[in-house]
């Protein structure tokens, strides 16, 4: 008996040890099951995430001695955004009749790694003095940030860094690859013999090397002319052996065997009159006619002569024009190295390097050593002389766009915002000399690489409404980059509207896809990723598209498929894929974790 009731003690003491050992669940602990968020998905809309907290607290928490305080809180990564703290309650001051209504709307920014948090709903209890907490309820899992993926020209770490900004560039089709410089070299009268065995021109002056700076001497050419006078008419051979010395005189000056000198002639020809009669003035308009009537006619040359030889001014004009043909003309041509010579770029790179002067340089070989040089250093060096030198719209635009990819290769944050800032100050200082939509475009862009897409949005803008043409291929080119801005704002009919303008490039097809799938058009949605996909099948992004539009109708296989063949091409999107709530549901399916392999 004894032992009966010991066993029966021992029981006893068990459970009140457990009983006491053993949390208790707090009468408050249920008093957030009424709470929810509107919408149960969050999304990212423009910049920040907008929400509505909804719900009622029972009246049987409600007593004169309670205040509930609740606080919304985003948590994300090892960090959380407390959102506000609400008084749900206070029974000091409100009259108990019925629930206690919570309704608040919430605005919050989002910031990078938001998309795989879960927005919690704590709360806190006031009591006769004493505080304890509510069990927190998770009312919000994870954040769609979709239209971040609207292409805009960002880098992302396993794709080439594409170029962004646009440069003003310069028409050299028109400019000269080859330039002329001529000479002309007088003889006595039915000689020739040089004047004291020197070229010199017919005003006496020697004619110098044919070394001209920022030139390559290609070709010479001497041309061998004789007079209508009598004692030249009747030597044949004058001409070409006026040519042929004076070739000699040159080849003997020139220290490059390679450089051809060809010597001609023109014999019994009118032209190299024609000219000299053309400039003259010492006879008539009406007067000169006649000669021309004569000597463009299809007659005998010696014809021709005998009938200038009746006119009335012959004599006046024989003797001021025919001694001046009595030459031999030096044509050399030279390559304009200044445009055609592929190393231009970096030879003024090298010159400013050494801070050796580069005055001689006019300001269309800066513009033109800046275009073609391929490296972003070489360029600002060369973009930075032309604005000291030659400041004007295109010097500040272009070495605004050099800042730009430099900005956007750059890894440091502070040198990365650094270089922003100069960017943008040489697009403002463009446009404060003359407003161009190139400048404002690259003003959007450097706004964008900075995140601020409001006023991004405004310069890209500004850029269009600058083009009238509607056919212009900058405009549609600008309204690309518009219509992936309009995404990211939440514009997305906008969107379409803009894109379907766009010139066709993978990164347009996709971002119109996009805008179509989040304007729940998702036909069209599904027509644009294929043709993102067909204009180029190693842009991931355009598989990435199709698999989102498989989740709609839960085509399983289509979206698996696409899936794999966007994250084989894109380290980015595999990444993407991982977290993205778009596949949440697929997450736990062997065949989700294969296509992510």
């Amino acid at each position: 008996m004894f032992r009966f009731i010991r066993n029966i003690f021992s029981l006893l003491f068990a459970t009140f040890l457990f009983w006491n050992c053993t949390p208790k669940l707090s009468k408050f602990d249920n008093l957030l099951e009424g709470m929810t968020a509107k919408p149960e998905a969050l999304t990212m809309h423009r910049d920040s995430v907008r929400f509505k907290l909804d719900g009622a607290i029972p009246l049987q928490y409600l007593r004169s001695d309670v205040k509930i305080l609740l606080y919304p809180e985003y948590s994300y990564g090892e960090g959380a955004l407390r959102l506000a703290e609400i008084v749900a309650f206070d029974g000091a001051y409100t009259k108990v009749i019925n629930q206690a209504k919570v309704e608040a709307d919430f605005v919050f920014p989002y910031l990078p790694g938001m998309e795989s948090g879960e927005l919690l709903l704590k709360g806190l209890v006031i009591q006769n003095g004493k505080t304890r907490n509510i069990a927190a309820k998770k009312i919000a899992d994870g954040l769609y940030t979709t239209p971040l993926l609207a292409r805009t020209g960002q880098v992302t770490p396993d794709e080439p860094i594409p170029p962004i900004g646009v440069y003003m560039k310069t028409d050299f089709s028109e400019l000269q690859r080859e330039v002329s410089k001529d000479y002309t070299v007088s003889f006595p009268l039915a000689s020739n013999a040089l004047r004291e065995n020197t070229l010199t021109t017919t005003d006496g002056k020697p004619i110098p090397s044919f070394i001209e700076s920022g030139t390559v001497l290609k070709k010479i050419t001497v041309t061998g002319i004789h007079s209508f006078e009598s004692q030249e008419i009747n030597s044949t051979e004058l001409a070409q052996r006026r040519a042929e010395v004076v070739r000699q005189k040159i080849r003997s000056m020139l220290n490059n065997p390679n450089i051809p000198v060809v010597a001609a002639s023109r014999q019994k020809d009118w032209f190299d009159f024609r000219v000299l009669l053309g400039e003259y003035d010492g006879i008539t308009t009406p007067q000169k006619e006649a000669y021309y009537d004569i000597i463009l006619s299809d007659k005998a040359f010696e014809t021709q002569l005998r009938e200038i030889q009746r006119l009335p001014t012959y004599a006046k004009v024989s003797r001021d024009l025919f001694p001046k043909l009595r030459q031999a003309k030096i044509q050399a041509v030279y390559e304009n190295t200044g445009f055609s010579d592929p190393e231009v770029a970096a030879n003024v790179y090298k010159l400013l390097q050494e801070g050796k002067a580069i005055n001689e340089l006019s300001k269309e070989q800066l513009i033109y050593a800046g275009e073609v040089s391929p490296r972003l250093q070489e360029k600002e060096r060369i973009y930075a002389k032309l604005v000291e030198l030659y400041n004007s719209e295109l010097a500040q635009n272009n070495l605004g766009v050099v800042y730009l990819n430099m900005a956007q290769r750059e890894l440091n944050l502070r040198e990365k915002n650094q270089l922003i800032t100069r960017a943008i100050s040489h697009f403002r200082q463009a446009n404060r000399m003359n407003p161009t939509s190139y400048a404002f475009h690259n003003l959007g862009q450097a706004y964008l690489l900075r995140g601020d897409y409001f006023e991004a949005y405004v310069a890209i803008s500004e850029a269009s409404s600058l083009e009238r043409d509607e056919t212009n291929e900058f405009l549609r080119f600008n309204e690309g980059l518009r219509g992936a801005i309009d995404i990211i704002n939440g514009d997305y009919k906008l969107a379409t509207i803009r894109l379907n303008r766009a010139p066709e490039t993978e990164a347009n097809l996709f971002n119109k896809g996009l805008a179509y799938f989040l304007a729940e058009d998702y036909k069209n949605a599904l027509e644009s990723f294929e043709e993102s996909v067909q204009f180029n099948r190693e842009y991931g992004y355009g598989f990435y598209g199709l698999a989102m539009v498989a989740t709609i109708t839960d085509d399983k296989q289509a979206l698996f498929e696409n899936l794999a063949k966007a994250v084989e091409r894109s380290e980015y999107l595999r990444e993407r894929a991982m977290t993205d709530l778009m596949f949440k549901k697929y997450r736990g399916d062997q065949a989700f974790l294969e296509a992510l392999k």
